[in-house]
């Protein structure tokens, strides 16, 4: 009786796991039918669709390619000066301040010039008295002249007459010279401007004791700026003087257009760059030394290059590709490519031998990875019914 209750419970439980499997076989069928495609409407509702905007995209065009080479550099004057004391003593009136404006000879400041005054009184009281001399000194030799000429003296005592007369010349051309000096040192208590321009910096005030050669402002022109950049040692052989720059600076909205007036003819020792000088004119006086610039500089250019914009390439390693519309589908095409210049103010990089067509179209900019084959669907201005469908 054991026996058959063991037996019993063997066949319910096999019984139990026939009808679990049954129920599982059951349930799968139900989701495998309901998730099976019914129609081929079904698989054409799933196929990929991608929407551009008419921004997204750009035609493969010809255009003349400017090859611009990158500089940055600041600004500094072409025309600036230190103005120094020539002469030492107390500065007394100190017209001009930082930003004032001045005009060439303009005072800017003045020094006691009670001593110099002093001196060149003196000096001219010693030219006349040497003046006086030189008049008893020419006398004596003219009468001296006559008296030798008729044997009353001695012909040493006339060379000794002509002698004295040399001696009050020289003596009366020193004391010219040395009035001259005061006098030189008289105006030079006046402090003028050397040129048209404004004043940068000022380092007295009045009342100040100055030494010679010590520094009192320092003038600028700001009509006649240059931009000192460096550029790379393997890069120069392409700079050429009278080369088109084209400069933006920071507060200025429109870029600023110059050329190139001077390449230095040594490389700089840290960097081992080539110092270019680059002329921009300023009659506004908008710019400012120091300011620093961004900038490029046209040295040589491509006529009639098949281009794309360069945001359109995408690079991995050395191979370069674009997105291009085909028939109404994306394609990923390889590309081979040579220059990347400016045009119209925009950058383009040059295609060579490309497996396009002038005027297909290109994705623009760089959206991340595309699915390839998917349908280009437009939206906003343009349709997909007025997109050229490219070979």
């Amino acid at each position: 009786m054991h026996s058959s209750k063991k037996r019993n419970l063997f066949l319910a439980t096999i019984v139990i796991i026939i009808v679990l499997a049954l129920s599982i076989t059951h349930t799968l069928r139900k989701r495998a039918s309901a998730t099976a495609p019914v129609t081929s409407a079904s698989s054409s509702a799933d196929e990929s669709v991608i929407e551009f905007t008419p921004g997204d995209l750009s035609e493969l065009t010809r255009r003349t390619l400017s090859e611009m080479l990158p500089l940055t550099g600041s600004l500094r004057a072409v025309t600036q000066a230190a103005v120094k004391a020539k002469v030492a003593g107390s500065a007394l009136d100190v017209r001009a301040r930082e930003g004032d404006t001045v005009k060439a000879g303009q005072v800017l400041a003045s020094i006691d010039a009670r001593d110099y005054t002093a001196r060149a009184e003196q000096s001219r009281g010693q030219m006349a008295a040497m003046a006086g001399q030189l008049d008893i000194a020419k006398q004596t030799l003219e009468n001296n002249r006559v008296l030798v000429e008729k044997g009353f003296i001695s012909k040493n005592a006339f060379d000794t007459a002509q002698s004295q007369y040399a001696i009050a010349a020289a003596n009366l051309a020193a004391a010219r010279a040395a009035l001259a000096s005061s006098n030189l040192s008289v105006a030079d208590t006046i402090v003028r401007a050397p040129f048209n321009g404004q004043i940068a910096s000022r380092s007295v005030e009045p009342g100040e004791r100055v030494a010679v050669d010590s520094k009192l402002f320092d003038v600028v022109d700001l009509t006649q700026l240059e931009l000192e950049a460096p550029v790379p040692v393997g890069e120069i052989g392409r700079v050429r003087i009278g080369q088109p720059v084209s400069i933006r600076f920071d507060g200025v909205d429109a870029p600023v257009a110059a050329t190139v007036t001077r390449i230095n003819p040594a490389a700089q020792p840290g960097s081992r760059s080539i110092m270019i000088y680059i002329q921009v004119a300023n009659p506004t006086g908008t710019l400012r030394v120091g300011m620093f610039g961004t900038g490029s500089v046209t040295v040589g250019s491509t006529p009639n290059a098949l281009v794309v914009p360069a945001s359109a390439v995408r690079t991995d390693g050395a191979s370069h590709s674009v997105y291009a519309l085909s028939g109404g589908k994306l394609v990923e095409v390889p590309v081979t490519t040579a220059a990347t210049g400016d045009a119209d103010g925009t950058s383009w990089t040059q295609l060579v031998n490309p497996p396009l067509k002038e005027g297909q179209q290109v994705v623009k900019n760089n959206l991340g990875a595309l699915r390839i084959g998917s349908t280009v669907r437009m939206v906003g201005q343009a349709t997909a019914a007025s997109m050229p469908a490219a070979q």
